[in-house]
């Protein structure tokens, strides 16, 4: 890990920059070193003082979880007092931040799962500090069995509280969102032989991952619909991954030769589990650089044919929010992505797809305007507003 300033956490400790290809500062071996939770008594959100401190009172710096390689999640904690401490013997390896979010867990809390097959690690369970204190065990039962089917072979535990560990081993982040995407090559090692292994390959040949049953703060396409018709005219089996259990999720991801998909989490589980012999479309549903992000972790995985594809208008923005997120819908222009996966050979007829019509539009935007119970804004319109501002 080489060394890099930042503001953000001069007041705590240097930032660190993480470099996922140095082996050599990968793993550490701690005696009596301190698991430190987020402070209770403090604000939950993704940026928090937690992490590992070794016995005489250092953050580790392997502790760090990282959204990408120059920014941190976790900035070095407080020692904690001697009666807040518990005592917990054995040896265990240090997880990280645990995510109750799908696409948060499988990116960025099994970014330390390759440690298992390091060489000299012999260890009895995982213990993580949860993004919040009210992490409930059932979720975190939950999320065990999901990782069991990627690759988990340990126990989960969470430090509810400080807690000093006998033999502590600790593993950078091998994996991430954004420029980390392509994970460390002892991590894709790990996914490549253990993930999904045992689950025989079931189902069609060619599959749409639709959005359109997601709960209702999950944005999606204006006119997603109309796409499901679209590709099922095709030969496309619409899958809905929530509604099946994570072995039939890998089932089908397995045998499935095409993929289209909008920006989302599934697409990590693809490339987990998938194969070379597979092409996958990444749509853009908002304007960010998601979609090449997927296509590239797709592609240095499994070696897979990805294309991510913008064919983007705009962007319905859920108020007062001023930004593309999760929540947010894509307004599409349908005929040039017809022309783009016809190019890239996920489609055959070569009839255009006829975009929403005024009324179709009209009747989307109500629809998710009903859905959440506040307005949306065109993402055209308020950059229009900012620049004029500025100027």
């Amino acid at each position: 890990m080489s060394i890099a300033v930042s503001d953000q956490v001069k007041e705590n400790s240097a930032l660190l920059r993480l470099d996922l290809n140095d082996t050599a500062n990968a793993l550490r071996v701690l005696s009596d070193a301190y698991v430190i939770p987020p402070d209770p008594t403090k604000k939950s959100g993704r940026y928090t003082n937690s992490g590992v401190l070794d016995a005489d009172g250092n953050f580790v710096i392997q502790s760090i979880s990282w959204s990408n390689s120059t920014e941190q999640v976790n900035s070095a904690p407080a020692t904690p007092a001697p009666e807040e401490v518990e005592q917990l013997k054995g040896r265990y390896i240090f997880g990280g931040v645990l995510y109750g979010h799908f696409g948060h867990f499988i990116v960025e809390s099994l970014a330390r799962l390759w440690a298992q097959d390091a060489e000299g690690v012999d260890a009895e369970a995982y213990i993580f500090t949860a993004k919040v204190s009210t992490f409930p065990q059932k979720s975190v039962e939950k999320l065990q069995k999901l990782a069991a089917l990627l690759g988990l072979r340990l126990p989960i535990i969470v430090a509810r509280v400080p807690t000093q560990v006998e033999t502590l081993y600790v593993p950078a982040q091998g994996f991430g969102m954004n420029d980390l995407i392509e994970g460390s090559a002892a991590f894709r090692t790990f996914m490549n032989t253990h993930a999904g292994a045992g689950i025989e390959p079931t189902g069609d040949e060619k599959i749409y991952i639709s959005r359109s049953k997601l709960p209702s703060d999950r944005g999606s396409l204006l006119g997603e619909y109309k796409l499901e018709e679209y590709l099922a005219a095709e030969g496309y089996d619409i899958f809905h991954p929530q509604r099946f259990p994570a072995e039939e999720q890998i089932a089908r991801y397995k045998a499935a030769r095409q993929i289209i998909a909008v920006d989302c989490s599934p697409l990590h589980m693809l490339g987990y589990v998938g194969h070379k012999d597979q092409s996958a479309a990444i749509i853009l549903r908002r304007s960010m650089v998601i979609g090449d992000y997927l296509a590239r972790q797709l592609q240095s995985f499994k070696g897979m044919d990805a294309y991510s594809i913008d064919c983007l208008l705009d962007d319905w923005i859920l108020q007062p929010g001023s930004r593309p997120s999760r929540s947010s819908w894509g307004e599409i222009d349908f005929g040039a992505l017809h022309a783009k996966l016809l190019a890239s050979g996920h489609i055959q007829n070569p009839t255009p797809w006829p975009s929403l019509t005024q009324e179709e539009r009209s009747a989307e935007l109500e629809r998710i305007e009903k859905m959440h119970e506040a307005k949306f804004r065109s993402y055209n319109e308020i950059k229009v507003i900012r620049n004029k501002s500025i100027i």
